[in-house]
């Protein structure tokens, strides 16, 4: 997952980098040439759409996700490994059966279909979606076999 990550690191890095400058264009060709571009909205849009559908799973992978911790800050260590493997079994369904299987109709759907301004089929960004997807769902077994084995340790040594 380490290789993944750092993939995905650079792969947001650069996103970013191209969104920086593709504003940047938009700004100089609307204001200084008095022409604005036809293609850097679209660019960036769908570069923000890609930006999030990688930047979800790689936070969730690192555990830096946005999560509600005034509840289970009163639970138990084993209470609070139970919480958190329901989460992930939880996490693990909606990353299959909504975004996986979902995004894969919406991509299919998409056949044919292309963008307006960059003329690129849109396919290229649905595939998103199942992507985000099966990252999710990869991320989401780590740390569901890394609650299990904590978990059953804790009933091991009794606690």
């Amino acid at each position: 997952m380490k290789l993944i990550n750092k993939i995905i690191e650079y792969v947001l890095a650069f996103l970013v980098v191209v969104m920086v400058a593709g504003c940047f264009w938009q700004i100089f060709t609307r204001f200084i040439l008095n022409n604005p571009s036809k293609w850097t909205e679209e660019l960036l849009r769908y570069a923000l759409i890609w930006l999030t559908m990688l930047g979800v799973p790689y936070a969730y992978g690192r555990g830096q996700h946005i999560s509600i911790g005034f509840i289970t800050g009163t639970f138990t260590k084993k209470g609070t490994l139970k919480n958190q493997i329901f989460i992930e079994i939880l996490v693990l369904f909606l990353s299959v059966f909504v975004m996986i299987a979902g995004g894969i109709m919406v991509s299919v759907n998409a056949a044919g279909q292309v963008s307006p301004a960059m003329q690129i089929p849109m396919q290229f960004y649905y595939i998103g979606v199942p992507i985000c997807g099966i990252l999710t769902a990869a991320y989401s077994v780590q740390r569901l076999l890394q609650f299990v084995k904590e978990y059953s340790d804790m009933k091991k040594e009794g606690k």
